[in-house]
Parts: C-alpha cells; sequence; structure tokens
C-alpha cells in the first residue's frame, strides 16, 4: 500500500476570537500499521479513524508515529487530538507528547526528559477535542524569533510557552495515549492527530506597529475576544449581579460546621486550637471544637493586586494612566496594579476592605475552608460569623548562605525571625480560627555537598562558615589532611576561612560525611529554632512548615523537619499524589500540598502555569481528579490551590503570566472550572471517609 500522509488545514475560531488554524498531520483513516503502535488493546482501522477497544481491569496504550523522524510544531501551540467516546461510560485518556531535546541533550549529558502527561476525561458518547499544552525548553529558544518582543513573559502571545524545562517542538516523534485501569470496558475512535492554533498572532505577522499596544487599559489582552472579557466598567455590575445569583445558589457544603470541619461526623478532644492525630491509619487534622477537618484552601486568598512591571515595555499598554493624581494608589514599586484598579472599578472606594468578606462568602460557596499562603491575614479581623481558618507567612532568610537558605548559626537571623514570629502571635495566638505558621517558603535547601560549597563561598564573617570550619577541624585534625582531600592549598585554617572559596573549585565531595554532618546540623538549628520560637509566642498554635519545593526536599531535611513540623508542606505541579513519594514510607507524619495548579490558553491567557489542562473544562477535571486521590492518601490532610487570580499577562518579575486563578485579573470568576470544584469540595469527608 502506498503510504499516505497528508495535510490539510481546518479553520474554527479560537478563543482569542481568531480564525484558528490546524493542520492534520496524520490521516487516520489510511494510516499505514508502520506508523502506530499498540499494547495491551486491541485496534481496528476504519473509514473514520482507528477503533480502540479495551477491557474491564485492563491498562494499554496507543502511539502514533511520525512518517517520518519528527513532526515540527514550533509553528503551533497545541498537539491535539479528537476523540469520540463509543460507550455510555466516562473514559479517562492520557495522551503523553514523545520528543527529542538534541540541544539541551548536548549541553546536559545527564539530560533527563520532563514530565509531559496529561490527563483528559471522554463523557458519554462524546465527541472532544483536546489540546496537549506543549510547554517548551527555553533552551530552544531561537525557535522563536519573536521571543525578544516580549521580555519577561514565559507565555508568549498565542500561547507559545518558554520555560525552563518542557519539549523540544521540533522534535517531536510520537504521541502516545495511554488508557489506565478501570472497572469498565472501553471503545473510543481516534479520529484525527493534528497540529493546532498558530504559534503566531496573525496580526502580529501582518503588522507588529498595528499589534502593539496588545494589552487594554484593564490589564488584559486587546486582540481577542472570550467569555467574562471585560470591555466597559458596565459589565461589573452585571458581574455582581450573576454572582449574587451562583451564591444564593450554592451557599455552602452540608457537611461543614463552622471551622469547615465534619459537622456530622465523630468529635474527638476539643482544644481550641487545631492539631492532627491518626485516626485508623489515616491523618486528620483535628478542628478546635473536636471535629474532623481536610483542609481545602487557596492561596492568595481575599487579594486582588496583579501586579506589572512597565518599565521598558511602556509601548505593551493601552493606558498606563502615570499622570492621573486618582490611580496614584495603584503604582507600586515600578510595576502598575491592574488587579487593584478592576477592584475599585468594581467595588468602588474601600474595594480592598470589601473584597476580603466577598472572598470568604465566595470560598464557602466554593468548598474551600482555608486560606492558604500569601492569603489576606485581615481575616483575623472578620466578624466570627463570615471566618474561615486562615494561615500566616514569615519571611525570614537573612543574612543567607545563598539567596534562599538563612544563616541559621548567625544571631541576626535568629533574632529577626523571632521579631516577627512575635508580631504575627500577638494578632493570631487566642483566635481559634488561626490554622498555622509559614515559616518561608521554597527554601533552596540544595544538598550537603551544594550547602558545603556555598558556605565556604562566604566572607571571613559568615557565622555558618566558622561553624562548618570548626567541624572540619574537628573532624580532619590538621588542613593538611583538608588539602589532601580537597585538593585545596590552604597553610591553615584561618587561610580557608578567609578566602571566598570558588564554586566547585575543591573536591568536597570527598568529604561526604562531614558534609553531611554539617547539613543536618544547620536544618535541625533552622526547624528547632523556629518551633521553639513558635511554642513562645503562640503556644498550642500549629507549625506548618517552608513549602518545600522541586529537588530541595530530600529524606534528610523532611526526616529532620517531621520532628518538629506539625504539618508537612510541598509545593507540587503533580497531575496526581495519590503515590506522592513524600514523606519516606519511614516517616509517618500528615503533609498538606501548599501549592498545586492547572491552568489552560483559552481565556485570552499565554502561560498555563506549571500544571496544564486543555481548556477551562479540563482544569476542573483535573482538580476533581487531584483532590480524590489526595483524599486516598493516607498522609495527606489537605490541598492548596496556588493562585486566588490571575498572574499580569504581560508577566510579572520572574515572567510568569498564567491562568493560574480562579478569578481573572478583572475578577471574573471561572465558574465552569469552579463547578468541578464544589462537586468534590462540598463532599470532602464522605469521599475520605469512604476511602
Amino acid at each position: 500500500m502506498k503510504k499516505l500522509v497528508y495535510l490539510f488545514v481546518l479553520l474554527s475560531i479560537n478563543s482569542f476570537g481568531q480564525e484558528e488554524k490546524s493542520e492534520t498531520i496524520i490521516d487516520l483513516s489510511a494510516v499505514e500499521k508502520s506508523q502506530y503502535s499498540s499494547q495491551n488493546l486491541l485496534v481496528k482501522e476504519n473509514n473514520s479513524g482507528l477503533e480502540i477497544y479495551l477491557k474491564s481491569g485492563e491498562e494499554g496504550s496507543l502511539t502514533i508515529y511520525p512518517s517520518n523522524k519528527y513532526w515540527d510544531l514550533t509553528q503551533f501551540v497545541f498537539l491535539s487530538l479528537e476523540l469520540e467516546n463509543l460507550t455510555g461510560k466516562e473514559v479517562r485518556f492520557e495522551p503523553v507528547i514523545l520528543y527529542d531535546n538534541p540541544r539541551r541533550a548536548e549541553k546536559f549529558k545527564k539530560f533527563k526528559s520532563v514530565k509531559n502527561r496529561h490527563i483528559g476525561f471522554l463523557k458519554p458518547q462524546e465527541n472532544l477535542v483536546y489540546n496537549c499544552v506543549l510547554i517548551r525548553d527555553k533552551i530552544n529558544i531561537q525557535d522563536y524569533p519573536q521571543a525578544p518582543d516580549f521580555p519577561i513573559m514565559k507565555g508568549l502571545p498565542n500561547g507559545v510557552i518558554l520555560n525552563f524545562d518542557g519539549v523540544d517542538a521540533k522534535h517531536i516523534k510520537g504521541l502516545k495515549i495511554i488508557f489506565p485501569t478501570d472497572n469498565v470496558d472501553r471503545k473510543v475512535l481516534l479520529k484525527r492527530v493534528f497540529k493546532n492554533r498558530p504559534a503566531l498572532p496573525e496580526l502580529y505577522v501582518n503588522d507588529k506597529k498595528v499589534f502593539f499596544p496588545f494589552i487594554n487599559k484593564y490589564g488584559q489582552y486587546k486582540h481577542g475576544t472570550w467569555e467574562g472579557k471585560i470591555t466597559d466598567d458596565s459589565q461589573f455590575e452585571d458581574a455582581i449581579e450573576k454572582e449574587n445569583k451562583e451564591l444564593n445558589k450554592y451557599p455552602g457544603s452540608l457537611e461543614w460546621n463552622r471551622f469547615g470541619g465534619f459537622m456530622n461526623g465523630p468529635k474527638f478532644e476539643a482544644t481550641g486550637n487545631f492539631r492532627t492525630q491518626k485516626i485508623e491509619k489515616k491523618w486528620w487534622i483535628i478542628d478546635p471544637d473536636g471535629y474532623l477537618f481536610w483542609s481545602t484552601g487557596v492561596n492568595g486568598a481575599g487579594k486582588l493586586e496583579v501586579a506589572t512591571p512597565f518599565k521598558k515595555r511602556e509601548h505593551f499598554f493601552e493606558k498606563i494612566p502615570k499622570n492621573n493624581p486618582d490611580y496614584k494608589k495603584f503604582f507600586k514599586k515600578n510595576s502598575y496594579h491592574f488587579g487593584l484598579q478592576n477592584l475599585y472599578k468594581k467595588y468602588g472606594e474601600n474595594a480592598e476592605e470589601k473584597y476580603v468578606p466577598i472572598a470568604l462568602n465566595r470560598m464557602k460557596s466554593w468548598g474551600f475552608n482555608t486560606l492558604g499562603g500569601w492569603s489576606n491575614e485581615d481575616v483575623a479581623l472578620q466578624p466570627e460569623k463570615i471566618k474561615l481558618p486562615y494561615t500566616v507567612y514569615i519571611n525570614a532568610t537573612a543574612p543567607g548562605i545563598n539567596s534562599k537558605f538563612p544563616d541559621v548559626f548567625d544571631p541576626k537571623w535568629e533574632k529577626d525571625v523571632a521579631q516577627k514570629v512575635k508580631e504575627k502571635a500577638a494578632i493570631v495566638k487566642d483566635d481559634p480560627y488561626f490554622f498555622g505558621f509559614f515559616i518561608n517558603n521554597e527554601i533552596h535547601w540544595g544538598t550537603p555537598f551544594s550547602l558545603a560549597n556555598q558556605t565556604l563561598a562566604k566572607g571571613q564573617n559568615t557565622a555558618g562558615k566558622k561553624v562548618f570550619i570548626e567541624l572540619l577541624k574537628k573532624e580532619l585534625g590538621s588542613i593538611e589532611n583538608f588539602n589532601t582531600n580537597t585538593g585545596g592549598n590552604f597553610n591553615s585554617w584561618e587561610a580557608l576561612l578567609q578566602t571566598k572559596v570558588k564554586n566547585n573549585s575543591l573536591k568536597l565531595h570527598n568529604l561526604k560525611n562531614i558534609n553531611k554532618k554539617h547539613y543536618e546540623h544547620m536544618v535541625a538549628r533552622y526547624f528547632k529554632t523556629t518551633k521553639n520560637l513558635i511554642n513562645q509566642y503562640a503556644p498550642g498554635k500549629m507549625y506548618i512548615g517552608c513549602r518545600w519545593h522541586g529537588n530541595h526536599k530530600n529524606k534528610i531535611n523532611v526526616s529532620i523537619a517531621a520532628k518538629y513540623l506539625d504539618i508537612l508542606t510541598f509545593n507540587a505541579y503533580e497531575n496526581e499524589v495519590e503515590q506522592y513519594p513524600y514523606p519516606p514510607k519511614e516517616i509517618d507524619k500528615p503533609f498538606i500540598i501548599s501549592e498545586f495548579n492547572f491552568g489552560a490558553l483559552d481565556t485570552g491567557k499565554f502561560f498555563t502555569g506549571l500544571g496544564y489542562a486543555s481548556n477551562q473544562r479540563n482544569r476542573g477535571e483535573k482538580y476533581k481528579n487531584f483532590i480524590e486521590g489526595a483524599l486516598r492518601n493516607p498522609k495527606c490532610v489537605g490541598a492548596h490551590w496556588f493562585m486566588w487570580a490571575n498572574s499580569t499577562t504581560a508577566g510579572r518579575g520572574n515572567g510568569e503570566n498564567a491562568n493560574c486563578g480562579l478569578v481573572s485579573m478583572t475578577d471574573q470568576i471561572y465558574y465552569e472550572l469552579i463547578s468541578y470544584m464544589r462537586e468534590i469540595n462540598y463532599k470532602i469527608y464522605y469521599n475520605r471517609l469512604e476511602e
């Protein structure tokens, strides 16, 4: 049979109100067997595509390959597929983009492919187009000549995402669709695999001068339309009316008591504070009245600021009202706060104060019972009838061994953190609604080796360096022994102290046991010091950790922290956490996922965030699936979404411009997402106890 692979262009209207062009990259109605393979499922070819059959209790997969070695998707935003469910039951599917990344492999010999598994759900008898987001490895930035026109933006218009890791869109070598184990027979028709949405807006291609400015006076993408976009101040009043109807219809979960605990569940010792307890092999939080509590939270709750750096990017914006005194309060630290501006447009004078009770009512309606990190702490001052459990955040990392790890041996650090704990404790220590203290965020814990390098790179007055050198002296005896082990050339310990040792210039890996001992000493001092301060100034209140992220969590620091923390907290941008590897099996301690989210590119945003979804519906599906898995994890006692509002369209200081919010930067609610959140959040305790 002659190989038949052809391209054709389809036109539709995308969420930006533009023609959406797509190219089919393989004709599934006449595909050769060499272009697909299957595992543990039956595939039949027909005129409409590939029919997939999978038995109940089985997991299987289908992989589609390019006719040549690779598909080049650099000029498109999505790799999309069209599926039809031929059964009356929901079908879960998990597309995985297969790729090579030769340019990163050349630079980093131990290059590993990043996780890029999506999760989709086909409703009974549904025909669905699913968009797989291509988060692209920034090392391949030369493939995107438009990037210099959009500085400080991880997501570029129309949705090309350039992040610190990701795929190489020029070297896509296949699409694998996994159908995980389920208790139903499945029959699915794969109809199309195609490139979707051009990487560049047509207006930008045709005339850059007309494209700029591309951000309107509300901070939104100017050249497009989508549901919830604000184009006139009068729409704010309509939004308030719509929301009030929604709040009346969905006042909150019938499971809840005043704290959001399980009102009709068993009662345990009531201490007047939140605490933890293991009950029948599952960890729980116990609320101040003694009832079971599982923390559904939101980061940044009750705030709508959306800081947007504008210097050297003034041409991005339709209107930055620099010379209008009425807008002066929206300028802070070289940024314009579009969210705050929109808040005042919507709610009038004292909008920030008005917004706190509005946010609390929303949270109850949406099924969230905890204000997570970075949230408005003025909830402490609200009337009890509208309050919810809340957290406070303390930042204290200076003086530091690195930019985010404090020198725990320096008295200045201990004095700083003590003062900050004391100030917060004065407000929260007698409040039963206070949930717990976060101290610092995403500390760069590194490894014993990396912290040893960073410590020796510091100056002679660094307290931590002095402590480390005293340990080296104790363990090695002479400076000659140190030189022999590390390849150093120091004539005394004092010379080592006075030298800012260049990173990795010594073979410190040869001092593995000493590095580990010093690392353990630092970690223990950090957690012991902070825990003692909380016990001193806010006895009985929970210490809920430092919000570990990425590779900075390890068995050493988590194991030591478990001795001091009430709850471990991990920022985990994962699809699921039912089998989350932290804390390790040998540590029997509860944890909360203190950050996770899923974003999409269908409402005027250019970056999904670290968690990604096909559209707003899929954001909700993935949230529901995430929480269901978390409830099945016996150590997990909560999950907090990051965050309340989207980040700025133009990109904040680190480039983030994500659809990470429950609301947009104009305070428009993502109702489709919220509907899925209610579905699981309203039945948290029923689901947790059923498991």
